[in-house]
């Protein structure tokens, strides 16, 4: 009997030995290379080094966008005795959700992500508490020290700073960078151990941006447009600054607007760029393009007379009506007083086919191609698919739709010697370091119309400044010339509203050389409703205030050579 039970520990204990035998050879032979690589992955892992993202600067380099360093917080639940106290604490602290996180803690995994990029002060509280299990990582987060100021000019960055809107997400691989890596040794109770030949690839920061943007000018555009909303209770707004030599914009805004900065609180509504993404029709201010094709064709000349019907004129099976009654107007009166009418008489005689080519030719129907997301080419439709009546609308500005960047570009056609040339933002690209890699170069696009005509229509758009229906615009210190223009707002029902309005300026100073072009625009404003009122008045103010800036010489009286006109 106690042979048998000899036998039978020695069979147990061979038994065991043979298990283990055989469970090491699985381990150590035939599941080396899977334990090895677990082993591996345990006490051996790499961290990314975050890049340092670009910062945007204006034309004189001072900082639109940059980087703050910040903390964020992680924990390790492992080492955590006390969950539910720990989700506690750190709620308290941090501002979120103690259930929540408490059922985050609840795991085995060694990082949870507690809340990321934190403020210095409660950086500074928390380490000081010392609580195990909390650890802090090295970050950045995204500044804008202007606040709101050209918000949809910038955009802004998400939590992980990839570019969301605006520039920051035109340029998001510009700006972004390249993430590094370090490799790290943990211990068998998983600290970290330092190891001089560990390997390490450094971050390589993303390159900046060094805008065409003025922030003096862009200050004063954001003043102006925020006085005008407040002055005539309009909805929306939208003003461009733009130098029509070159295509460069000094100056972009639009309301609703947000401050990146708080973008949690922002509603989202307010995150479009309404400079190249809303679209409206535009009213009088685009008979620039049918007053201006007509001159360049020759099929009239400012001194050729118009009958205006005395306020009336059936036409295309509808009756056109003028604002205010008019007889006998030479053409260029015509443009000055904004006779619908007149206009509509002189497109007739051009034809559709023609001044659906200096639609497209001014830029209408097609983007603009500037460097900023969400552009929209708006509505031009082909003569082909034109109503009868569309000869009697279109060239008032009614049935098209445009940008407020379009009527920015077309504007400067006249302003230019008639070349249409292509806005632009950014004018250079630079390495972290400051090395230019990349230069933006003015691009003509096309030339609409002719110098002689060019001159023709300055003339014109003074007299709308000094005679016409634009005479708020007239400054006292700059030879000023534009246009104005009164649109109702189209419903998504169909038709019109008959109490909404776009409200509208755009023009050009000084007369001679031009140093800036600008559009105003007002949307719904009330209860006065006109262009020559609510947007005439804010451009002189910005034309003063932006010529005075740039130290161009005053000038007064009629500036243009009428000789060759």
């Amino acid at each position: 009997m106690l042979k048998s039970r000899r036998y039978l520990v020695i069979f147990i204990f061979a038994g065991l030995f043979f298990f283990l035998f055989v469970r090491l050879f699985c381990i150590q032979v035939v599941d080396r290379k899977r334990y090895s690589a677990l082993a591996d992955t345990q006490h051996n892992t790499t961290v990314a080094i975050e890049p340092r993202r670009g910062t945007i600067f204006d034309r004189y380099m001072d900082t639109l966008a940059l980087n703050m360093d910040v903390y964020s917080v992680f924990c390790d639940p492992r080492v955590i005795r006390d969950r539910s106290a720990m989700a506690r604490i750190l709620s308290e602290e941090l501002n979120i959700d103690s259930e929540r996180l408490e059922a985050r803690l609840d795991s085995d995994r060694a990082f949870i992500w507690v809340k990321r990029k934190i403020d210095r002060d409660t950086y500074i509280r928390l380490r000081e508490m010392k609580l195990t299990g909390v650890h802090f990582r090295p970050e950045s987060r995204r500044k804008y020290p202007n606040e709101i100021m050209a918000s949809h000019l910038l955009g802004f960055t998400g939590i992980d700073n990839d570019g969301l809107e605006g520039l920051e997400l035109f340029y998001d691989k510009e700006l972004r960078g390249r993430p590094g890596r370090r490799h790290i040794t943990r211990d068998a109770r998983m600290r970290a151990v330092l190891r001089k030949d560990a390997l390490s690839i450094p971050a390589h920061n993303g390159n900046n941006l060094v805008l065409t943007i003025d922030s003096v000018i862009q200050y004063i555009v954001e003043e102006e447009l925020a006085a005008m909303m407040d002055r005539s209770n309009a909805q929306g707004g939208t003003i461009v600054v733009m130098e029509p030599s070159t295509g460069k914009i000094l100056a972009l805004a639009g309301r609703p607007a947000y401050d990146p900065n708080e973008i949690s609180r922002a509603d989202p509504a307010t995150f479009r760029n309404p400079v190249v993404s809303e679209v409206y029709e535009p009213g009088s201010v685009f008979k620039i393009v049918a007053a201006s094709a007509v001159l360049e064709e020759s099929t009239m000349s400012l001194s050729d007379t118009v009958h205006c019907g005395n306020g009336q004129f059936q036409v295309g099976g509808r009756l056109l009506r003028d604002f205010r009654p008019h007889g006998e107007l030479s053409f260029e009166d015509v443009i000055a007083v904004s006779s619908n009418i007149g206009i509509v008489k002189a497109a007739i005689e051009l034809g559709e086919k023609k001044l659906f080519e200096y639609i497209r030719d001014f830029g209408f129907g097609e983007v603009t191609g500037i460097d900023l997301p969400g552009e929209v080419s708006g509505i031009s439709r082909h003569p082909r698919v034109w109503s009868r009546s569309d000869i009697t609308t279109i060239p008032m500005g009614q049935g098209i739709a445009v940008t407020s960047i379009q009527l920015a570009s077309a504007v400067s056609v006249i302003a230019n010697e008639g070349v249409l040339m292509r806005p632009y933002i950014t004018d250079e690209i630079t390495t972290w370091e400051g090395v230019v890699i990349k230069k933006t170069d003015p691009v003509k696009k096309r030339r609409v119309i002719s110098e002689k005509t060019s001159e023709k229509m300055k003339r014109a758009l003074r007299k709308v400044v000094t005679d016409g229906t634009g005479r708020r615009a007239f400054s006292r210190r700059y030879v000023t010339c534009g246009k104005t223009g009164t649109a109702q707002m189209a419903s998504p029902e169909g038709g019109y509203y008959s109490d909404r309005y776009y409200a509208a300026f755009i023009g050009f100073a000084p007369l001679d050389v031009p140093a800036i072009s600008v559009v105003v625009v007002a949307r719904d404003p009330r209860p006065d409703y006109f262009g020559g009122t609510v947007a005439a008045p804010v451009f002189r103010r910005i034309t003063e205030r932006v010529l005075e800036y740039l130290g161009v010489q005053e000038t007064t009286g009629e500036a243009v050579s009428r000789a060759s006109l």
